[in-house]
Formats: C-alpha cells, structure tokens, sequence
C-alpha cells in the first residue's frame, strides 16, 4: 500500500523560498560597489566592466517571464531548483574567474535567477492557505529590497579582508543550500497552467535590449553621433515596437502590457525604473584612477 507524502508546514517552505530569494538579490547587488576593484583585479576597463551589470541585468529580465512561464507549464518547483543550479553555477564560475570574459559569461548564467522571484511568488500562491499568502509575498519582497541593500554593504568588507572571489563563493554556499532544502522542504503544486510560449514575442524580447545596451554602454566610446551608436538604437527601437505589437495582439501574451494602463502598476514600475537607472549610473560612473585610464592591479 503506498505512503502518502506529508506536505511541509507552509512556512518551512517559506523559509526555503526567502533563502533563495536573498541568495540573488545579494547577487545582484555586492558586484557593484566593487567594480573598480574588479576593474583593476581583472586588468580590465570602466566601460568593458560594466558589463558585468549589463549582462545580468538582460539575461535576468529575459529569463524572469520565460522561466517563470515555463514553471506554469511544467512545475513550479522544479523550475525552481533549475534556477538555483544555474544560479550556483554561475556564481562557482565567477568566483574561479581571474579575467573579464568568463567573469560576463558567469554574470549572464546568474541573470536567470530573477526567475526565483516569480516563481516564490508563483509557489506562495499555491501551496499557502489564503490567509497567509498575502503577508508570505510581502515579506518575500521585503528580503529582494533587503538582499539588495544588504548586498551594496556587503561587498566593501568582503574584498578588503578576503578578495573579490568570495563576491560569489559566499551567495553560491546559501544558493546550494536552499537548492537542496528546495528539493527536500518544497512541495510541486499539483497546479498547471498550459498557457503556450509565443515565439515571436520570445525572440524579440532579448532582441531590442541586445541593440539598446551596446548603444548605450559604448555610445560615451563609439561617439553618440556615430554611425554604430545611432544603428543600434534605430534597431532597438524598431525591434521593441516590434515586441510591443506581438505581445499586445497575443491572447496570451509573455508580459501583459495591458497591464501598464493600470495607474498604480505603471506609476509603481516607473517609480522603480528611475530608481534603478539612478543607483547603477551613480556607483558605475566613477572617475577614472589616477595616472591613466586603465585600471592598475592592487598590490
């Protein structure tokens, strides 16, 4: 006679959940602080460094919807646990890196885990009982904006008293250890969602922030006049009204832009937006070192 399997108590799944959630958020946040330091760790330049930002910053807003999508169609939780093994691992690959190339590599593989927050979200929404979930998503963003502060406060301790290396060996060890507890601790909803994956709309989604952030990292470089710089953002315009007709001529679209005719969403997210472009400009806009342009290693 089978056994059934006792589902955890909802707010161990809850303390799984946030251990995950902070594990990216410190991420996404302790490499800022230190760029010059890995400007000159790395033998690289401002501009080149910068893609460290960049390159996580599109690979997460691609994944988000994407996986967070998948995780509807397929199980909410074993989604979850693929985002944090590609979370560890990019943060193992980071954290063995000594040059800017696999340092971007590993910076873009940690960009899919912006898909744990919708996908917490996604979880809470399922498995808590109705009275619970409303605080269980509030306190879940409540650690995105604290991981993301504690992060920016990190990061100074961590490379003057060890090196930029635990950066990402310090998040990989909480990321492995909520992957496991994930596999252990967190239940599968029996819910699914067979909403399908438009392609149009999944192609084109990467495709007019590939165009905009070239232009807009190297146009200071390439001259915002060049020919470059303006073809790149004549493609990025074109590819994102693109994007923009596919998803709003979708009956099930990837990112309801419809949404955004709501006040309170589109007031909430430019809020957000402004906030974000003011904080990565201000701590990637530093004046060059002394004696020259490029960086020189610490001693």
């Amino acid at each position: 006679m089978p056994r059934t399997r006792t589902r955890p108590h909802h707010n161990l799944t809850l303390a799984v959940l946030l251990l995950g959630v902070g594990a990216n958020s410190l991420l996404q946040s302790l490499v800022v602080p230190a760029l010059p330091t890995l400007m000159a760790d790395l033998h690289t330049t401002q501009s080149t460094a910068t893609w460290l930002m960049t390159g996580h910053l599109l690979s997460a807003f691609v994944a988000t919807p994407i996986l967070g999508r998948i995780g509807d169609r397929t199980g909410k939780q074993q989604m979850l646990i693929v985002t944090l093994v590609a979370l560890a691992a990019g943060s193992a690959l980071a954290g063995s890196a000594d040059s800017i190339g696999p340092m971007i590599v590993a910076r873009v593989i940690q960009g899919l885990g912006g898909a744990v927050v919708p996908l917490a979200f996604g979880i809470i929404r399922d498995e808590f009982p109705a009275a619970k979930a409303r605080s269980a998503v509030g306190l879940t963003a409540a650690i995105t904006a604290a991981g993301s502060a504690l992060g920016l406060t990190l990061a100074g301790p961590i490379v003057d008293h060890l090196d930029y290396h635990w950066l990402f060996w310090a998040p990989m060890i909480l990321t492995c250890t909520a992957t496991i507890a994930a596999h252990l601790f967190v239940p599968e909803s029996p819910a699914r969602t067979p909403r399908r994956i438009s392609r149009g709309a999944a192609l084109l989604l990467p495709a007019w922030p590939a165009a905009l952030l070239p232009a807009v990292s190297e146009g200071p470089v390439w001259g915002w006049g060049s020919p470059r710089t303006t073809a790149l953002f004549a493609a990025a315009a074109v590819l994102c009204a693109c994007w923009i007709a596919a998803e709003l001529r979708s009956d099930d679209p990837l990112i309801d832009l419809r949404m955004m005719r709501v006040p309170a969403v589109w007031a909430a997210n430019l809020v957000a937006l402004l906030l974000g472009i003011g904080m990565y400009a201000s701590l990637t806009s530093s004046p060059p070192q002394e004696g020259g342009d490029s960086p020189q290693p610490r001693g």
